[in-house]
């Protein structure tokens, strides 16, 4: 009997140690995956609606967060477009898991509600914007990193540069991810499902 319970302790060790243990995730090929998820400072924003707007409403699903401004030339455009380009690959591939795009701009003197709400119309109808004071817009920036600058060509005229930077929030509102430019499309869905994917398999994720 004590031969036979040996025998059967022995079987489940091996069962245990030679049971197959899922693939790795593949990292991210552009982004970068901050080490700890980092808490964002409450910011009274207004939406594209002329509405009060908070970064809490976005909670309980993932959000890819680009600043910029209606104005911009180049960036801005090239961005949304690439942003657009990949929410629609998300859902093709995963369209239970398309994730919510923020377009902040970081020029509120002349990016009206309405204003922003058409621009970002353009790209993509599901698209959120905000934008708020610049004193109120600060501790976000400065939280996120974000690089703003205004060079004035006299009078009322005057440029904004900023960088193409684009920022990802977990479904609990924290910063989790960063790509910079250049950006893909295809890069930017892939990357996205890999960093969900991470998110959700960490042992410090909520409800993972």
């Amino acid at each position: 009997m004590l031969r036979v319970l040996i025998v059967a302790l022995v079987l489940l060790v091996a069962a245990v140690v030679w049971r197959p243990r899922p693939a790795p995730i593949a990292p991210p090929a552009a982004a970068t995956v901050l080490p700890s998820a980092r808490a964002l400072p409450a910011v009274a924003l207004v939406d594209q609606a002329g509405q009060p707007f908070e970064l809490s409403e976005l909670e309980g699903n993932f959000a890819l967060v680009f600043f910029g401004f209606t104005n911009c030339p180049d960036v801005c455009p090239l961005t949304l477009k690439v942003l657009a380009d990949a929410r629609a690959k998300i859902e093709a591939q995963a369209p239970e898991h398309v994730p919510h795009v923020l377009f902040v701009s970081v020029d509120p003197n002349r990016d009206t509600p309405e204003k922003i709400a058409t621009y970002i119309r353009g790209f993509d109808p599901k698209f959120l914007g905000a934008t708020a004071p610049e004193e109120t817009l600060q501790p976000l920036l400065s939280t996120l990193g974000v690089a703003v600058e205004k060079h004035s060509h006299g009078g009322e005229s005057y440029n904004v540069v900023h960088n193409s930077t684009i920022y990802v929030l977990g479904p609990d509102g924290k910063w989790i991810a960063v790509s910079s430019g250049p950006h893909s499309p295809t890069t930017i869905a892939s990357d996205f499902l890999k960093i969900r994917e991470g998110y959700h398999a960490s042992p410090h994720a909520p409800n993972a």
